[in-house]
């Protein structure tokens, strides 16, 4: 099943959360908030999206709570993830739901 790019419109002061869906909530009764390791929305996280909309037969969303960003260094990821506004993040959360 293929993921396209959406955004939902959150109450984060960063605006819109971008996002990674998989499934077609339309025609899908279920969903399932998958969220993302210290290293970002990477290509793994996606997969992993995609993994579990079809093991679940349900629509999968992976907000992208870092927007953008993404590493593979520890010590770059350790930042990203200790600057991460928790409230915003929260919001971008229940957005996706």
């Amino acid at each position: 099943m293929a993921s396209k790019r959406v955004e939902c419109p959150s109450e984060n002061k960063a605006g819109p959360v971008p996002a990674m869906l998989t499934g077609d909530p339309k025609t899908t009764p279920r969903g399932i908030i998958v969220l993302q390791e210290w290293w970002g929305l990477n290509d793994q996280i996606q997969d992993c999206g995609k993994d579990v909309s079809n093991g679940a037969k349900a629509v999968a969303i992976v907000p992208d709570l870092y927007r953008g960003k993404v590493t593979t260094d520890n010590e770059e990821a350790g930042h990203l993830m200790g600057n991460l506004d928790w409230q915003g993040a929260v919001a971008d959360i229940r957005a996706c739901a």
